[in-house]
């Protein structure tokens, strides 16, 4: 199942496309619908959804604001508007697809179809990445594509990630950063499975390597090599509660 949020400051807008998405793209389940950026800002912190569908002309801020405040993101943007003025912009904005109003319903299933691809092909390369994990008689490792090719890391001697964008950041225990041409999300399904954390939209780290958790809002962890990593208000309860069963 796909979930997305729909942000749209007008109420016919937000239902309309939320009609056409329950009768022509039942894969698809509307967690939310914001009617500014900061509601929607809020909603995306709180759901964490696959898709935004997201309308560029709002009073106050506008979409692009919206995908400048959740840098970096981990949700594909659909944008919806009725002004084609904006498709370069968008494009450039990494949208995965721009839909002009009034939505085309098969407009609309080729763009999620978009989405579905890129998933499912990142899922197929997350198996070879992780084709060692299920071997007993090795090491846990990842398979980490980067610029240069693969590297292999073992799971064990990686300290936390930090997300950019559509670059993940390796911090290793020996001192090196790898950079991975894939977004956190991308990793954080597998990486959750064998003693990791994700403690903030930007952050995963590995609880063993932790040396001390600093309480506020949401909180920072000192890891073990001195470095500094914020936990997220909205993620504190969940990781307090993941502290508690080490």
């Amino acid at each position: 199942m796909i979930t997305a949020l729909i942000v749209d400051d007008e109420a016919a807008s937000r239902n309309g496309l939320a009609q056409l998405i329950s009768e022509f793209i039942p894969e698809v389940k509307v967690v939310g619908k914001a009617d500014s950026v900061r509601s929607a800002v809020d909603q995306i912190n709180a759901l964490n959804p696959d898709i935004v569908f997201l309308d560029v002309e709002m009073p106050g801020k506008d979409g692009f604001d919206l995908i400048h405040e959740t840098e970096p993101a981990d949700f594909e943007v659909i944008f919806t508007t009725a002004h084609e003025q904006y498709a370069l912009k968008a494009i450039k904005a990494s949208a995965i697809d721009y839909l002009l109003k009034p939505i085309n319903p098969e407009e609309l299933a080729n763009a999620v179809k978009k989405v579905q691809e890129k998933k499912e092909s990142g899922n197929k390369k997350l198996e070879t990445f992780m084709s060692h994990v299920g071997d007993k008689k090795r090491e846990p490792q990842l398979a980490i594509s980067t610029m240069e090719g693969l590297i292999f890391i073992k799971l064990a001697n990686i300290l936390y990630c930090r997300g950019d964008g559509a670059y993940t950041f390796f911090f290793l225990k020996t001192g090196e950063k790898i950079i991975a041409s894939k977004n956190l999300k991308e990793f954080e399904s597998i990486l959750c499975e064998h003693g990791f954390f994700r403690t903030h939209k930007s952050y995963i780290i590995q609880l063993a390597e932790m040396k001390r958790y600093i309480k506020g809002d949401g909180g920072h962890v000192i890891m073990s090599n001195g470095e500094t990593v914020d936990v997220s208000k909205r993620r504190k309860e969940s990781f307090v509660h993941a502290l508690a069963e080490l």
